[in-house]
């Protein structure tokens, strides 16, 4: 995921407070509420982004939303300086630079894997060991099941992609069977 400069500056500012302050975790839990209210309402994410509503509106409307939610200090003063500076827009660009620091802090990598069934415990465990020799770094993963995969997984791992899925190895070997790659 690219993110702009203004994301990453902001997510640096609050990661070093957080960092120094002592409340990184209570931030990234923060981070993580934020991150599910934008992805689950659509509502949510067009008033954030939206430059027709006014500073003043938003400001309110996010003290109700942190309160309710039951944000840190920190939070809601880092959410009142990103509508003050009119950077609210950012937020979710903001929170994922957030997140990816936090991360790369903790030794954790997100990877995504999709399977045409679904993965037992001792599967994924075996995996996920694999996938941290490979990478040197504890994995977060999310499970998928997509059946069109035939057999076998695929592994996303940051911008990389890891396909053992049968249905690559059949367009591969279609493919070679195309260009007559088994005529003698």
């Amino acid at each position: 995921m690219v993110q702009s400069r203004v994301a990453i500056r902001y997510a640096s500012a609050l990661f070093a407070e957080t960092s120094q302050s002592n409340t990184l975790e209570t931030t990234m839990s923060d981070v993580r509420g934020l991150r599910k209210m934008l992805a689950e309402s659509r509502d949510f994410a067009l008033f954030v982004e939206s430059p027709i509503i006014k500073a003043s509106q938003k400001s309110t409307a996010l003290k109700v939303i942190a309160e309710k939610s039951q944000l840190a200090p920190t939070t809601i003063n880092f959410l009142e300086l990103l509508i003050q500076k009119s950077r609210i827009n950012e937020l979710s660009a903001v929170l994922a630079s957030f997140e990816t620091l936090y991360n790369e802090r903790q030794g954790l990598i997100l990877i995504e894997v999709t399977s045409a069934v679904e993965l037992d415990a001792a599967q994924q465990e075996k995996l996920t060991k694999k996938i941290e020799e490979y990478t040197g770094k504890k994995p977060v993963a999310s499970y998928n099941v997509n059946p069109a995969l035939v057999g076998g997984f695929t592994v996303k791992i940051g911008d990389s992609m890891v396909d053992n899925s049968i249905k690559r190895q059949l367009e591969v070997l279609k493919k070679r069977l195309m260009q007559g790659a088994f005529n003698n």
